[in-house]
């Protein structure tokens, strides 16, 4: 993502409103475009993974994946586990987007 000029990376630009001599902070559509961008090619994404990858292969991916990024930490060790033995699948996606 590139910065942008209008709101220097915060998704909120500062307007003057001369009616009530106020400013006011609004959404920066530039950051809200590119949000929506992204938000597009992860459907098209998903929708060229649920066609052409099995379930099994996928949840071995999303599986090795969340092992690979948060393998070293004990903690985190304890709670994969724990929710492993309690079959907690909605933590378990969560620690995919930690």
């Amino acid at each position: 993502m590139n910065e942008c000029n209008e709101c220097k990376g915060t998704g909120e630009r500062v307007v003057e409103c001369h009616t009530h001599d106020v400013l006011l902070k609004q959404p920066c559509y530039c950051v809200l475009w590119e949000e929506r961008l992204k938000e597009e090619l992860a459907i098209k994404i998903a929708k060229v993974l649920s066609e052409k990858i099995s379930l099994e292969r996928m949840s071995l991916c999303m599986a090795s994946l969340i092992v690979e990024k948060h393998y070293k930490e004990e903690e985190s060790n304890r709670a994969l586990e724990y929710s492993v033995e309690h079959g907690n699948a909605e933590y378990l996606m969560n620690w995919a987007i930690m």
